[in-house]
């Protein structure tokens, strides 16, 4: 087949080459596809429609751009890139602004579900990932009934059995019915088929026998599907002390994208454990785990605590249920009236009237998506429900404050972001008017398969301000007791410093004549192309230029790159003002990072959005001489202790002090600064940091002391000179 430009198809089609160039960028020149960054066109193509004066037939029933993202949960921001990239295709414009058909989103959607359409194979964030998993992590490690529920998958797998709500509530019944039997030594506990029995009347589970009823919407649907799949229903369950199996049960059979819609991360026992390990209970103390899903956290209470001091609530039913069961389990002689008055299904962050607890526990939702009118219920309650989307935990932190009692404690599992991102800062606000941080643990990755740093917080509702005296800080197994007073924002939580670098930072942060590079500088992202494999090459040509990646910077120079890129700004998914590429002089910056890289860039040089950019405009600072700074320890020690991040912000960059000093000091700096920028081997260039380190620890005023202070905390790390 012959092929022409997109110059020559514009000729053809007597349209523009950007309108071209659109159209093969949505697929809607057939046939058209990109070879080395160019598009190739058939020479026989004929000019499309123009869809943007396409009219929706009447009686249409359509959706739109936002319509169709909320369908396939992503935001309208993806939804366009995608349409730009040609990944979805509208079927209709009015007035530039597309509609979709409904058959075309139940495909799409479909397609996504089931690994037909890649459109999701990258992102992050997934939520539709189709099928089931052993979700084993969630009990102990020597939990004894892992290998059964091994088994149980498998068995639905080899039966092509979708977990459908109901059959989820009859395996758990199943489940609860062996464990009752076994712990209370009942006349069957070494039968199987105990569902089937138990809905033919064969069985009667005395004073519980309520609680399986209600996981059964109806019999005889139950018992056809037992005796269809009897297999299901012949596996040996053990009861174990304070192992929730029927929550194993029901979080591995739920799909995964449910979970992850509802904002529901599944807390793993040995964390739960370790959050009860922090609290001093006592008989008398009233307990409320208020998103107890299916109560693991009650389970782990230790048994010193009575029921009639603890209370559960969750909004999902058969949580709720399951929870009702386990505590069955765990206590004798429990009514059942009791257990319906403490385990309840309320919305706990509108319905819920139980109060003056001496502690709340658990792992609220993250991230839950509330409807509209939710949110605007929401923020006629609490003060954290600010902004266009509200962070469920968020809210469940505020809820829980007002319903302790005076010196009460809560002690929740929350990601990290709570402690130092922007979106958080009013609940940091409403934590510091009238509590304080008694515990808090980095716990790192915590959960399965779910990339977000998290920590265990303790906070007791002291009715006074804010305070760091007598704060513990646990940082993977690094304990600092904290007994001087600190001076805190709701900005950032940081409490990672022992108090003699807590002293040593505030020092650094409060020298005279410092400037900062806040309202001092211009800041950029590097270029998002929206489809790497297509836009850059591994090859130069006449055409093509040089791009750098985030790993191509060290600190003060720029490695070789076998990146190049056709610099078209046009076509890109995000671009910066080109003029800040084509800076005469600017630093670069890895973006993921957990330490400060800085490189001099005077080439005009191209970067990828893991490589940032900063232009800083201090008339008395020379930027050689700040890039020394951002690269030098103080400035390593200030990022690590104050923001403990992976990601390098504009914010952290911008709290780095840049000491004013006269011009023969900074030239100095500059001149050693220039031979590792020019590049030095690895021996050379540690000699050389050091020297340099060594003048700009005089520059801030720090002691012997006070720089192995710094040492002490930074030192170890790769320090990326090479």
């Amino acid at each position: 087949m012959d092929y022409i430009s997109v110059k020559q198809a514009a000729e053809n089609f007597e349209l523009s080459e950007r309108r071209v160039q659109k159209l093969c960028e949505t697929n809607r020149i057939k046939g058209c596809r990109m070879v080395s960054g160019v598009w190739l066109i058939p020479a026989n193509a004929k000019k499309p429609v123009d869809e943007r004066l396409t009219e929706i037939p009447k009686g249409s029933d359509c959706l739109s751009l936002k319509d169709l993202c909320d369908k396939l949960s992503i935001s309208t921001a993806t939804g366009r890139n995608w349409m730009k990239l040609g990944k979805i295709t509208p079927e209709y414009t009015d007035k530039k602004t597309p509609y979709f058909t409904k058959e075309y989103a139940n495909t799409l959607k479909s397609e996504i579900q089931s690994g037909k359409n890649k459109a999701l194979k990258n992102r992050r964030n997934k939520k539709y990932i189709s099928g089931n998993s052993l979700y084993n992590s969630y009990v102990s490690e020597q939990c004894k009934n892992i290998v059964v529920l091994q088994k149980l998958l498998g068995m639905t797998e080899e039966e092509s059995i979708g977990f459908s709500t109901n059959i989820i509530q009859y395996i758990v019944a199943d489940c609860a019915l062996h464990l009752f039997a076994q712990k209370l030594s009942l006349p069957y506990k070494n039968d199987n088929l105990l569902l089937s029995k138990f809905l033919e009347g064969n069985i009667v589970l005395e004073t519980y026998g309520e609680l399986i009823d209600s996981l059964i919407k109806d019999r005889k649907e139950a018992l056809k599907f037992c005796e269809k799949h009897p297999l299901l229903f012949s596996l040996d369950y053990i009861y174990e002390v304070n192992e929730d199996i029927l929550g194993l049960i029901y979080i591995s059979c739920k799909n995964i994208g449910n979970r992850k819609a509802t904002g529901s991360y599944y807390t793993p026992t040995k964390v739960v454990k370790k959050l009860i390990s922090k609290l001093d209970l006592t008989a008398n103390d009233k307990i409320l785990d208020p998103c107890c899903g299916t109560g693991n956290f009650l389970l782990q209470l230790p048994a010193t605590v009575p029921f009639e001091k603890i209370y559960g609530n969750d909004i999902d039913n058969i949580s709720v249920k399951i929870t009702r069961l386990n505590m069955a389990l765990k206590y004798d002689n429990l009514s059942i009236k009791t257990i319906m008055e403490h385990i309840t299904e309320k919305n706990y962050l509108t319905d819920y009237t139980e109060s003056n607890f001496q502690y709340i526990i658990g792992n609220p939702p993250w991230g839950y998506e509330f409807t509209e009118d939710e949110k605007a219920e929401l923020r006629g309650i609490y003060k954290a429900a600010t902004g266009k989307n509200i962070e469920s935990y968020d809210v469940f932190i505020e809820r829980a404050l007002k319903n302790l009692s005076p010196n009460g404690q809560l002690a929740y599992v929350l990601p990290e972001a709570l402690l130092n991102v922007k979106a958080h800062t009013d609940i940091r606000k409403i934590i510091m008017e009238a509590n304080s941080i008694k515990y808090l643990e980095y716990l790192g990755n915590a959960f399965d398969g779910v990339q977000c740093p998290c920590i265990i917080l303790l906070l007791t509702h002291t009715c006074q301000p804010f305070s760091t005296v007598g704060m513990t800080v646990n940082n993977s197994g690094y304990i600092t007791n904290i007994s001087i007073e600190r001076n805190v924002t709701p900005e950032y939580f940081s409490f990672l410093t022992t108090d003699g670098e807590y002293q040593v930072l505030e020092k650094i942060k409060h020298i005279e004549s410092a400037e900062f590079l806040a309202h001092n500088a211009d800041f950029a992202l590097g270029i998002v192309t929206g489809n790497n494999k297509e836009y850059l090459s591994s090859e130069k040509n006449n055409e093509n230029e040089m791009i750098l990646k985030g790993s191509d910077i060290c600190k003060y120079h720029i490695n070789p790159t076998d990146n190049y890129i056709i610099f078209r700004p046009e076509r890109f998914q995000q671009v910066a003002p080109t003029k800040m590429y084509r800076a005469p002089e600017k630093l670069l910056y890895r973006f993921i990072s957990s330490q400060l890289v800085f490189a001099y860039d005077n080439r005009q040089t191209l970067s990828l959005n893991s490589c940032n950019i900063v232009i800083p405009k201090l008339k008395r600072a020379k930027i050689k001489y700040i890039l020394a700074i951002l690269n030098s320890r103080v400035a390593q020690f200030i990022y690590k202790m104050d923001f403990h991040s992976i990601k390098v912000l504009r914010s952290h960059i911008e709290s780095i002090p840049i000491p004013i000093v006269d011009e023969a000091i900074q030239n100095n700096i500059i001149q050693i600064t220039d031979t590792l920028i020019a590049g030095m081997t690895l021996d050379d260039a540690q000699a050389t940091y050091e020297q340099l380190d060594q003048l700009i620890f005089e520059v801030f005023d720090l002691t012997p002391d006070e720089q192995n202070i710094i040492k002490s905390a930074i030192d170890g790390e790769n320090k990326f000179l090479v």
